[in-house]
Order: C-alpha cells, then sequence, then structure tokens
C-alpha cells in the first residue's frame, strides 16, 4: 500500500537511487503541471505541460536506410552510407559527383555538351540547363556588328568592331568627345533659352515677344510701327542721359504728313513751356499763376479810381478817350447815373443834377 505525501519532500540535492516511474496504461485523472508517469503500453515517459502529456522520450523510434544509402538502427549512434560501392555516385571528402552507367569512376555525367570555348566579338554564348540543374546544350548567338543611326539626310550604319562613329557639329553646334562621353555645345551664335548671353547680328522676329524682365535699349534710334502703345508708367522722361546744368529743350513733335509738324517744347532758354504754332514760331503757355500775374499788372495800369462829392474834373491819364467810367455809391454801392464829358484823353468831368447824400466812388477803365 502506497503511503501518500500532502507536502513537498526536499531531498537537499540527495540522489533518489533505484527509483521507478509510476506505470500507467492510461494518463492520470486530473494531473498538474509537471507531473510525469511512465506508459507501460507505449513504453514512452510522458509530462503534463499544464495543457497536455508530452512525450519527452523522442518521436523518432527508427532509422532506416533508403534508396542509395545503408546502415541505420533504432538505438545509439546510427551510421547512414552513401553508395559505398562508388558504382552510380562517387563520395570523397570534399566532392561528391553523379556518373553515368558503364564509364569509369573518374569521368563526370555526360550530358552532350562539348567542351570548348563559346562567344565571340560578333556572337554571344548560349547555354540550356535542364530541371536537374544539368548543362545540357552550348552554343552561340550572332549579335549585330553594326549601329544604324538616323537623321536629317537619311540613315547611316557605323559598324561596332572596327568603325569609328564621329561626331560634328553643324551650325552653331560644337562636339566634344572625351574617353566614352559625348558633349555637344550650342555656339555662342546661338540664342539659348536660359542663362546669361550677349547675340550680335541683326535679328529679325516674325511673331509676338513678350519680354518679362526689363528691356534697355543701348541704341541711338528706336523705330516702333505700331498705331497703338499702351503704357503702365504714367511718366515719360524726356533726356534722361542729361548731367550737369540743363542745356537742352525737350518736347514731343506730332507728324502732320503734308502740313507742317507742330511740337511741344520746354525751352530751356526761357524756361517756359511752348506751342510750336507754325515751323519757327511758338509761343508760350500762360500758366494760372501767369495770367493772375499778368492781368493784374494790365489791369493796374488801365484803370483809375478816385471818390467825389460833388460836380468835379477828374484826371486819370490814361492816355485816351476810350475809357469805360463807372459810379457807384460808397454807402449802399449802388450804382450811380451822371453826366459824364471826357474832357481829354486824360481828363473827365462829372456832374451831377442834385449834391449826392453820400460820397460817389468813380471808377476808369482803359479800353485796348
Amino acid at each position: 500500500m502506497a503511503q501518500k505525501f500532502l507536502t513537498n519532500l526536499d531531498l537537499n540535492q540527495n540522489e533518489i537511487q533505484n527509483a521507478v516511474l509510476h506505470p500507467l496504461g492510461t494518463a492520470p485523472a486530473n494531473p498538474v503541471e509537471g507531473q510525469i508517469y511512465y506508459n507501460s503500453g507505449t513504453n514512452k515517459v510522458f509530462v503534463y505541460d499544464g495543457s497536455n502529456w508530452i512525450d519527452i522520450s523522442g518521436d523518432i523510434t527508427d532509422i532506416v536506410a533508403g534508396d542509395g544509402l545503408t546502415g541505420g538502427g533504432n538505438s545509439g549512434s546510427i551510421t547512414l552510407n552513401l553508395n559505398p560501392d562508388n558504382s552510380t555516385v562517387e563520395v570523397n571528402a570534399d566532392t561528391l559527383r553523379v556518373k553515368a552507367s558503364g564509364i569509369t569512376s573518374n569521368e563526370l555525367n555526360s550530358t552532350g555538351v562539348t567542351a570548348g570555348s563559346y562567344g565571340s566579338a560578333t556572337e554571344i554564348a548560349t547555354f540550356t540547363v535542364d530541371e536537374d540543374g544539368r548543362l545540357t546544350t552550348a552554343g552561340t548567338q550572332s549579335v549585330s556588328s553594326s549601329l544604324s543611326i538616323s537623321g536629317d539626310t537619311g540613315t547611316d550604319d557605323v559598324s561596332l568592331i572596327s568603325g569609328t562613329l564621329n561626331f560634328t557639329g553643324g551650325d552653331g553646334i560644337t562636339t566634344t568627345v572625351y574617353d566614352d562621353n559625348v558633349t555637344v555645345d550650342v555656339d555662342s551664335t546661338v540664342v539659348r533659352t536660359s542663362g546669361d548671353q550677349t547675340i550680335g547680328g541683326n535679328k529679325t522676329f516674325s511673331n509676338n515677344v513678350i519680354v518679362s524682365g526689363d528691356l534697355t535699349v543701348s541704341g541711338t534710334t528706336t523705330t516702333i510701327n505700331t498705331e497703338t502703345i499702351l503704357l503702365a508708367d504714367n511718366i515719360i522722361t524726356l533726356n534722361s542721359n542729361a548731367t550737369g546744368g540743363a542745356t537742352e529743350s525737350a518736347g514731343i513733335e506730332v507728324e502732320r504728313g503734308s502740313d507742317d509738324n507742330v511740337s511741344l517744347i520746354w525751352n530751356e532758354t526761357t524756361d517756359k513751356w511752348q506751342i510750336e504754332i507754325t515751323p519757327g514760331t511758338s509761343e508760350n503757355i500762360a500758366t494760372e499763376n501767369y495770367v493772375t500775374t499778368a492781368v493784374g499788372a494790365v489791369n493796374a495800369t488801365n484803370t483809375y479810381a478816385t471818390t467825389i462829392t460833388d460836380t468835379a474834373a477828374i484826371t486819370h491819364n490814361l492816355g485816351t478817350k476810350d475809357v469805360i467810367i463807372q459810379l457807384y455809391d460808397t454807402v449802399t454801392s449802388e450804382t450811380v447815373i451822371a453826366d459824364v464829358v471826357r474832357t481829354s484823353t486824360s481828363q473827365a468831368t462829372i456832374t451831377f443834377s442834385s449834391t449826392p447824400t453820400n460820397s460817389i466812388r468813380v471808377l476808369v477803365q482803359k479800353i485796348g
């Protein structure tokens, strides 16, 4: 009768000698992780991993030599030998060769490939390998020995074996050949699409030209044959290259066909704007200040004013009888009518039918 232990046994690193695992025909019920037993039906030892019983005696029970092999066994050290008589396979320490039937052990299995060198300057080597990785055929394939180059004037063939391919630049194009590189350069006379460039000679554009940057014209004459000019700038600068003191007149001239041209000129000599009304004849353009000043000066020399209280003779000294004489009451500012006689080119006599109540202002203005 087995004695039950309800606690763990600590053997303190001592041996269990002559122990036998519990032999059972079937696995124990309600096992715990780590529990082991000996299956008496399969003669194997099993351990429970917490989920399944695991055979810890291994799953290889016997090693059997197959085709071309000898040896085998089910215990201890097992050796398998490969074709020990070397009849079809030659086995050495570092080589393995498969031989055809009826040939000596030093000959390789023939595949029908003829020993030799394959390929040349005009041919490439070709090979065929079967599903077992054996080289079954070897041969050559001819390749083209010339290069066809198509151009604007036709097609030319260049031999890749003995020919020389030359690059010659056409108008505006130069070529440089260095090792295997060919560089094609555009001559400075050809217009590039990018980068700085100076272009000489006359050029004519038959279509529209759009300049996205600034346009500088350094020539002495610019001719624009167009009917419409649109300028975003609201000020046009003339004599833009002038330096130092001003000496040159400037303006705008209007072409009038068969009639004489006319101009709008700034006269640098008189410092005045002038209009050319006929060739060689110009008149100043009067400014508002000039007109105000000029009219005031004329009126100052062609008018006379004085105040009287009774019939009187006035002396205006305007030198003419072509004068306008007007009177008004200085208090009421009403126009007064009286007898006026131009007694001379420098005097006039004012006569009232009755003496005025207020002082009378006499105004005299020269005509012409």
